[in-house]
């Protein structure tokens, strides 16, 4: 039991052990891991098929069983070749620069800088035809310098200070080195020319002419400004006069408009002045007419009262009328009536009495007539008695 419990005690640390051995074993031996900046090519060196397997292999973990499996990795970044001088650990500098000479026989050297990359899926293809390890590399410098010699080599004296011929020799030399290297299963991302140097006499001559140029430069520039000038003080003139013109132009126009718009407010008045002499002179004369035709009125209704009162003179009215003066102007303080004779609250009687007949000798009139009567008579003279309720 207790040798049971011992051997369960190693056990489980010598498997753990094991397992690890067995596992670093197996990542030596059996696999092989590609970076995220890599690509690899497998070579089959044993078996059935032997070769190059026709397929480029990605980041990850891939099976390489030693003896069996072959694997080269390639930067599958844009890589950089420069051309330029380097600090060597010798203490001066090293010329990798390419050198050159003109067509008119100068010696040159250019700095430059040439990106490029392998092709996508063509790793397994540049193994095959190129070899293993760098080499595609020193292939590509090569071509570069050649087709630099041969595109730049063919620039003159004065091209070499020219920056536009510059760009349009490194599109060429781009060009070119295209053409070539994609049989070589690379592309050319950019050429970049960074400095071209020349020797002293060359570079001395290029100053002097480059100063003469900017001479020339400077002078036509000297003879535009003051052609220039000339021109600006025309157009000022002319602007002048075009504005002095725009100005007069614009005063005679409000000088035109002032009056027009005066005569208009005169017009206006005058209308309104007439307009208003008219309508006063229709209301007065519709005044005056109605005036005359209310004095008419009351003229024709007094002599229409007249009338009347003339008529209801002449007859039983007027007998009434001159029986109830007679009646006003009796002084009863001065009479004495028997009131055996006489009873004064017979007014037929009385009014019979007093001068006032009808055809059978006594007074046919009521109370109310004999009552308008008397309000009648009671009315200043010159009143309108043809009122009638």
């Amino acid at each position: 039991m207790h040798i049971g419990k011992l051997t369960a005690k190693y056990i489980i640390p010598i498997g753990i052990f094991f397992f690890i051995a067995v596992f670093i074993i197996g990542i030596k031996f059996f696999v092989i891991k590609v970076g995220v900046d890599q690509v690899g090519v497998r070579t089959r060196i044993w078996g059935v098929t032997r070769g190059i397997v026709h397929k480029d292999y990605g980041p990850g973990w891939h099976r390489a069983i030693t003896g069996i499996d072959q694997w080269d990795l390639y930067d599958s970044t844009v890589q950089t070749i420069e051309l330029a001088k380097e600090p060597s650990h010798m203490g001066h500098d090293e010329r990798k620069e390419a050198a050159l000479r003109t067509a008119d026989d100068y010696d040159v050297s250019v700095d430059m800088v040439v990106k490029y990359q392998i092709k996508k899926d063509k790793a397994w293809k540049l193994r095959q035809d190129i070899g293993v390890g760098e080499r595609y590399k020193v292939i590509v410098e090569n071509e570069t310098r050649d087709i630099a010699r041969s595109v730049f080599g063919r620039m003159v004296e004065r091209d070499l200070y020219n920056p536009e011929e510059k760009r349009k020799r490194a599109e060429e030399c781009k060009i070119e080195l295209t053409a070539r290297l994609i049989l070589r299963h690379v592309d050319v991302i950019d050429v970049l020319i960074l400095e071209m140097r020349f020797d002293p006499q060359l570079e001395r001559k290029i100053k002097n002419i480059k100063l003469a140029e900017l001479d020339n430069v400077l002078n036509q520039s000297k003879a535009l400004a003051a052609e220039q000038r000339g021109i600006t003080q025309t157009i000022d003139a002319d602007t002048e006069a075009i504005a002095q013109k725009i100005t007069g132009d614009k005063e005679r126009a409000l000088t035109v408009l002032d009056a027009e718009t005066s005569k208009r407010i005169t017009e206006l008045l005058a209308e309104a002045d007439k307009y208003l002499v008219q309508k006063k002179a229709e209301g007065d004369l519709y005044k005056q007419q109605r005036k005359a035709d209310g004095t008419l009125l009351i003229k024709y209704s007094q002599a229409e009262g007249e009338r009347l009162r003339r008529e209801a003179l002449a007859g039983l009215g007027g007998d009434i009328i001159v029986a109830m003066e007679a009646a006003r102007n009796i002084n009863l303080a001065d009479v004495s009536i028997s009131s055996l004779d006489l009873n004064l609250l017979d007014i037929d009687d009385m009014a019979t009495r007093l001068g006032v007949t009808d055809t059978k000798g006594k007074l046919r009139v009521d109370s109310k007539t004999f009552k308008q009567i008397q309000e009648m008579l009671n009315q200043p003279k010159g009143t309108d008695t043809t009122k009638t309720k």
